[in-house]
Formats: C-alpha cells, sequence, structure tokens
C-alpha cells in the first residue's frame, strides 16, 4: 500500500534527489504501507539492504511469527527461509537445522569420534553427498543409501573405514538466535518514518539532526532514549504505532506483533500537537487502521485505508 508523503526532498540525508518508497515498518517483519520518504540512495544503500533486513533475525520476531504461523502462513516462510533453529534429536542430542522453501532441513553434523548423524528425512541428499566426496561410485552409493534407509533410528551404520553413519529423528525445533534485542537504529528508523508522515515540513527542523546522523551513522545521542519490551502479552496479527507528546519530549511507540513493545523518546524535541494519528496495519487482511487521536482509539473509533 502506497502514500506519497508530499516531501521535496530526502527526510534523511536531505538531498534533493528523487524520492523512493520506503516501508514505514520494515517489509521484512510484514510491514505494508509505503511512503516516498527517502533517496535511492538512503533506501538501498546506506540502511535499506544493510539495516533492516536484521529485524527479522531477532528471536522476539521468530518467536511472534511462530505462534502465529497458522493466521500469516506466507509472512511465516518469508521471516523463517533461511533461519536457523536448534534440533533435539531421539538421543536428546542437539544439532542446527534451517528452513528451505517451507521445509525444515537438517545440517548433517560429526561428532568427535567421526560419526555422522542425519536427520532420517534428509538421508537421500545428504548421505549421498558425504559418499561421493569420499569417491564411491553411484552404483555403490545406490546400494549404501538401500542398506541405510533400512535400518533402524538410533543405531550406528558402517559403511565404509571413514564412515560411520546413525539415523536419527528430530522430535522438537526452536528458533536459534544470538540476538534478543532489535537494533537500535531500526527502531528509530520507524519511529522517525512514522513522525515524518505525521508532522509533515516539521522533520526537517534541525533538532532531528541528531536523529538523522544516528540512524545513518549509528552516531550514539543523548537526545534519544530507547527502551525495548519483548514479551508483553498475547501475539496477535498486526503492527501499531503511535506518539504522545509531553513537556520534555516526543514519545512513540511501537508495538509489533500485538506484543513486543519498543518506546522511543525524542528528549528535548517537541512537535506541537495537532494529531496523533494511531496507526495499526492488519497483517491478516492487509488494511490501514487509524485514529485522529488516542483517545478515540481507545473508543474503538478508527478509519479504514
Amino acid at each position: 500500500m502506497k502514500a506519497p508523503g508530499g516531501f521535496n526532498k530526502c527526510t534523511l540525508c536531505l538531498s534533493q534527489d528523487k524520492l523512493t518508497y520506503e516501508h514505514i515498518i520494515p517489509e521484512s517483519i510484514g510491514g505494508f504501507l509505503e511512503v516516498d520518504l527517502q533517496c535511492a540512495k538512503c533506501n538501498n544503500e546506506r540502511i535499506g539492504s544493510k539495516l533492516l533486513p536484521k529485524a527479522k533475525k531477532i528471536l522476539p520476531i521468530r518467536l511472534a511469527i511462530r505462534s502465529l504461523k497458522h493466521k500469516l502462513p506466507e509472512l511465516y516462510n518469508a521471516i523463517e527461509e533461511g533461519q536457523e533453529y536448534s534440533a533435539k534429536s531421539s538421543d536428546d542430542s542437539i544439532t542446527t537445522a534451517f528452513l528451505k522453501k517451507g521445509v525444515i532441513i537438517s545440517k548433517a553434523g560429526k561428532d568427535e569420534k567421526g560419526v555422522v548423524t542425519i536427520d532420517r528425512k534428509d538421508t537421500e541428499k545428504n548421505l549421498r553427498g558425504i559418499l561421493e566426496k569420499e569417491g564411491f561410485s553411484a552404483s555403490e552409493i545406490d546400494k549404501k543409501l538401500s542398506t541405510f534407509n533400512g535400518y533402524k533410528i538410533d543405531a550406528p551404520l558402517r559403511l565404509s573405514n571413514a564412515i560411520t553413519v546413525i539415523k536419527r529423528k528430530f522430535i522438537s525445533l526452536f528458533p536459534k538466535s544470538e540476538d534478543v534485542d532489535m537494533d537500535n537504529r531500526i527502531i528509530t528508523l520507524i519511529a522517525y518514518n512514522y513522525l515524518c508522515i505525521t508532522t509533515g515540513e516539521t522533520i526537517f527542523d534541525e533538532s532531528f539532526d541528531v536523529v538523522r546522523k544516528f540512524i545513518l551513522e549509528g552516531t550514539e545521542t543523548e537526545h534519544l532514549l530507547i527502551e525495548q519490551f519483548p514479551y508483553n502479552g498475547p501475539y496477535k496479527p498486526y503492527h501499531k504505532i503511535y506518539r504522545e507528546i509531553l513537556e520534555d519530549r516526543t514519545k512513540v511507540t511501537i508495538v509489533l506483533f500485538g506484543s513486543i513493545a519498543y518506546v522511543i523518546s525524542f528528549l528535548n524535541i517537541i512537535i506541537v500537537p495537532d494529531n496523533n494519528f494511531l496507526l495499526i496495519q492488519d497483517l491478516e487482511d492487509k488494511k490501514l487502521y487509524f485514529s485522529a487521536t488516542i483517545e478515540e482509539s481507545r473508543k474503538g473509533l478508527y478509519y479504514v485505508v
């Protein structure tokens, strides 16, 4: 869903280059509202291709989409494609697996004794590749595969002097991720994009220069306070964002998948309150809901686009 921003220069680098459409909430996690806010260099080179794809890799996002898999199957596959899992085998050992074209595929693992462990579902491809590297002919490989396929689970089978294989059954899978927290630059960019569409030309005020520099260069600033709350209740198929104008700050709250909350305070940056425009992106029906004020949203008064 595209909407014009009405700007005549890039909201990040302030150049007057042609503007391109930017997702207010990253497309990699289901955001579908696009506004022409940034130039191609900012959108593609500086932040778009390097920074935003990281959003789908953090553990809270992966847990959320796992919970919503049946409601958002296409988004689940898009987020999880190629990502790693910890897979528990029938002998309680842990190995690594990943999602490929909607199917969980394990990585063949070799222990300290040289014994290869293979998921029973992936025998053909994994084991054939291992045997080819050992120099066996196609007919020899077919015979060894036939023997292995008829062998029982959890029992070691010696296929050559160098290869002993154990067929395992993976009984549980869990998303594997190193990061729990979202990159602060991504969070700030989402909040900043939202402020762009709700404040108009005010976004070019010099008070936002430190914010732009943080997003583009990662330069820390005391004018930003970022709080993260990875789990705040049941996951739901929507993203929400709204702002509040306080005496000493402008505060933007982002709620992803109805539960993962981020609060970004732009300290000593005050925007004249006009309309807060609470936005909800419904990920199931791809509709945009908004209220002119938080008070209207609390009364259930929404406009639908």
